[in-house]
C-alpha cells in the first residue's frame, strides 16, 4: 500500500500551495490511510493470546505511533490556511462517508483494545500504549474538526458519527492511564492534637568508672587501695 498522508502535498509543494491543491480525493485517501492502519491494529488486538502477548503489544504500539504521526501531519496541512478549499456536494459526501467509516472502525478498535487490556497488563508497553492513546485523542479531535470544516453540507451528520468515537476513545485513555501511587501524608499539628507519652524508655550507655546498673540506682566502683 502506498501510504501518503496529506503532509505529502506539503513536501512537494510550497505549504500555501498544498492547501490550494488539496482535493477531496486527497482528504478521502488520507482518512483511508489512517483507517487501513487502524484495521491492521484491530486484527492484531483481536488475535492476542497468551502465546503472542509481547509481539502483539509491540505491533499495537507501532501502529498507534504511526497513526499519531500521520494524524499530526494531516492536521498541519489542514490548519495551513484560514480559507479551506471549496468542494462540490458530491465531494463533501465522499469525505463524510470516509469519516463515518473511520469513526466506526476506530471505535471498534478502541473497544476491543480495552477488552484485551488484561493481556497487555503483563507487558511493559501498557504505559507507552496509554501515552499514545492520549496523544491520539487530541490529534483525532483536531483532525476531525479540520475535516468537518471542509464539508458544511454534511457536517452535522459527521459530528454525530464522531460523538461515540470521542466517548470510546476517552474510555480507552482512562483504562490505559497508569495512576500515580498514593503518597502518605502526615496530618499537621494543631491545637486539638494531644501528645502521647511513649512507653519506650531511652537506653543509656554505661558511664565511665561506673558499674552498669539500673537507671537511678548507680553503683560507684570502689577506689583502688580501699
Amino acid at each position: 500500500m502506498q501510504f501518503k498522508p496529506l503532509i505529502f502535498l506539503a513536501s512537494v509543494l510550497p505549504f500555501t500551495q498544498a492547501q490550494a491543491h488539496l482535493t477531496a480525493k486527497d482528504v478521502v485517501d488520507a482518512i483511508h490511510n489512517i483507517l487501513d492502519v487502524s484495521t491492521s491494529a484491530l486484527d492484531i488486538v483481536r488475535n492476542i493470546s497468551s502465546t503472542n502477548i509481547i509481539s502483539s503489544a509491540q505491533d499495537i504500539a507501532d501502529d498507534l505511533r504511526q497513526i499519531v504521526t500521520t494524524v499530526d501531519d494531516d492536521v498541519k496541512v489542514l490548519q495551513g490556511t484560514s480559507t479551506p478549499p471549496q468542494f462540490s456536494d458530491d465531494d463533501q459526501s465522499d469525505i463524510c462517508e470516509a469519516l463515518c467509516d473511520f469513526a466506526t472502525t476506530q471505535e471498534d478498535f478502541f473497544n476491543t483494545l480495552v477488552s484485551k487490556k488484561n493481556f497487555l497488563d503483563a507487558t511493559t508497553l501498557i504505559g507507552p500504549i496509554g501515552n499514545l492513546l492520549g496523544l491520539l485523542e487530541a490529534g483525532i479531535n483536531t483532525l476531525a474538526e479540520g475535516v468537518i470544516a471542509l464539508v458544511p453540507t454534511c457536517a452535522a451528520k459527521a459530528r454525530d458519527e464522531l460523538k461515540d468515537l470521542d466517548k470510546t476513545l476517552g474510555e480507552a485513555v482512562t483504562a490505559f492511564t497508569i495512576p500515580l501511587p498514593n503518597t502518605p501524608t502526615t496530618p499537621p499539628l494543631n491545637a486539638t492534637n494531644k501528645s502521647h507519652k511513649s512507653n519506650i524508655q531511652p537506653r543509656y550507655a554505661p558511664l565511665r568508672g561506673v558499674v552498669g546498673s539500673p537507671v537511678g540506682t548507680l553503683v560507684v566502683a570502689p577506689s583502688k587501695g580501699k
